[in-house]
């Protein structure tokens, strides 16, 4: 195997340390993951054809990294695989950004309608002198059977009561 700087890199390592192997190469992938890329070289090997698979390698200072590796093996007219030649690119931190603005966003999905609830709460409250469970069930039933997200059935009730038809959207429930 000939390995690129970068190559070097993602394993944690400097050309020149060692010599890269198949054998080297597929002891720094996951456990979990070295059966897949087993068999996408395997399938490789067969008669050619391209690959690619995003998996996690460990390397040298045993930190887990997500990389996404494409491989073409190209093949003589016979079938016989005559050399592989491919990328390795590390999208751990890509991926983390991902999913932190993900976790943010679920999370700014579940409090950032949560002052709108509160209000359409404290109509129902209001308009039916129940207290605040039975207010957000009210909300919570009507929003099942409208197929419609709590924080819209929410603001429909808000919206209404600002136009004094509170009364009338929720005698709809």
């Amino acid at each position: 195997m000939e390995w690129s700087e970068g190559m070097y890199g993602i394993h944690g390592l400097k050309q020149g340390e060692v010599v890269p192997t198949f054998e080297l190469f597929m002891a720094h992938k996951h456990p979990l993951d070295r059966e897949a890329v087993l068999a996408l070289w395997a399938d490789l090997l067969k008669g050619g054809g391209q690959g690619a698979l995003l998996h996690r390698i460990i390397d040298v200072r045993g930190k887990e990294r997500r990389v996404f590796s494409a491989l073409q093996a190209v093949a003589e007219p016979s079938g016989q695989v005559d050399y592989v030649r491919g990328f390795m690119v590390d999208v751990t931190q890509s991926l983390r950004i991902e999913s932190q603005h993900a976790a943010e966003d679920a999370i700014e999905g579940a409090y950032g309608h949560k002052a709108l609830i509160e209000q359409a709460k404290g109509i129902v409250m209001a308009l039916q002198g129940v207290d605040g469970p039975a207010a957000f069930q009210v909300l919570a039933t009507r929003s099942q059977h409208a197929n419609t997200k709590l924080h819209i059935v929410a603001e429909e009730l808000v919206n209404a009561a600002a136009n004094g038809k509170a009364a009338e959207v929720l005698a709809g429930y």
